[in-house]
């Protein structure tokens, strides 16, 4: 029914300002910006009550560089696994305390809902002929932080057995009222089920306060030769060099500090591989890199030579996040 060759299906050309209009992406982060004031004094540092310090969340080595500092987060680059992070980073604690304070629900409300038709029809039918490619028939599969379903209808409408977690109250309820999905509100930590999955799905793995526990977690629930499908922010990217070199503060999307502690770099995916006895099925970069540089709107016409340009940005492997296509060994750890 399924499989084919996941290289054949056509990338989508994507405007930033489509997916994610340019004042709604401002005014989400100045709302961030203005939520977080309050876990640092008044010289911009950082509270010992709100931060704390930590190794690298992938091969958990302590050696750093510091690459840049955008409101008052420190970026640092792992010197073993070269994923970048934040070193110092806020607490288990306060991390909780924003979610259930619903302060995430304003990132959700502008910048998910708004743009659910063109997600929907466009990115996530994307990502599940990808992730379909790579299996004869439909099967079970596990959405992690699936928000308001978007891609579990896709799955379920070709015939896919569709679970999702999310913590999120009200992505759960437009899950329910918008396609009559039923979703298992809490976290993926918390989260318990007899189920084994072929599929098991993390669209923003960075948001796990543990992605390498995550992971783990995944590999038990996983059936023999079942795939881990993740996403997550490039360490790698144009973007991000642009950034380190010229101090530039991108900080309405990418960078989202509060939101985005840490970005995978391909060695580091590398690891992930060795260390849970993982095949690397399938990768590729997707990006909004040069837009998100300007930040600015132009005419039909040099919007699509910048699409253009940033198609093959993402062609070289550049683009601002990765998809990885993760395969199961035939035994579980």
């Amino acid at each position: 029914m399924f499989k084919r060759d996941i290289k054949s299906i056509p990338k989508i050309r994507l405007n930033l300002f489509e997916l994610k209009p340019m004042d709604a992406l401002l005014k989400t982060y100045n709302f961030f910006k203005m939520e977080l004031e309050r876990y640092f004094d008044e010289n911009g540092k950082p509270k010992d009550s709100s931060f704390k310090v930590v190794n690298c969340p992938i091969c958990k080595h302590w050696d750093t560089t510091l690459l840049a500092t955008i409101d008052h987060f420190t970026y640092d680059k792992c010197v073993k696994c070269e994923s970048i992070y934040n070193k110092k980073t806020l607490r288990d604690e306060v991390f909780e305390e924003m979610y259930s304070s619903g302060i995430y629900l304003e990132y959700f409300k502008n910048l998910v809902v708004s743009s659910q038709k063109l997600r929907k029809e466009h990115l996530e039918r994307r990502k599940v002929a990808q992730l379909s490619s790579l299996f004869e028939s439909p099967g079970k599969l596990l959405d992690v932080g699936c928000g308001s379903g978007s891609l579990l209808k896709e799955c379920k409408d070709i015939g896919w057995e569709v679970y999702g977690v999310d913590p999120s109250e009200e992505a759960v309820q437009i899950a329910k009222k918008t396609y009559g999905l039923t979703i298992d509100q809490c976290t993926f930590e918390s989260y318990e089920t007899d189920n084994k999955f072929d599929c098991i799905v993390f669209i923003g793995i960075e948001h796990l306060q543990d992605p390498m526990g995550g992971i783990a977690k995944a590999k038990r629930l996983l059936n023999e030769n079942g795939i881990i499908f993740f996403e997550a922010p490039s360490a790698d990217c144009l973007l991000m060099n642009h950034l380190s070199k010229y101090s530039v503060a991108i900080t309405s999307r990418y960078i989202e500090a509060g939101r985005h502690y840490l970005f995978f770099s391909r060695k580091s995916i590398d690891l992930i591989c060795t260390k849970f006895d993982l095949s690397l099925e399938h990768i590729e970069s997707n990006g909004l890199d040069l837009q998100t540089i300007l930040f600015e709107e132009f005419d039909d016409e040099l919007t699509n030579k910048i699409i253009d340009i940033q198609d093959t940005i993402n062609d070289v492997g550049l683009g601002d996040h990765y998809r990885v296509f993760l395969r199961n060994s035939n035994t579980n750890h």
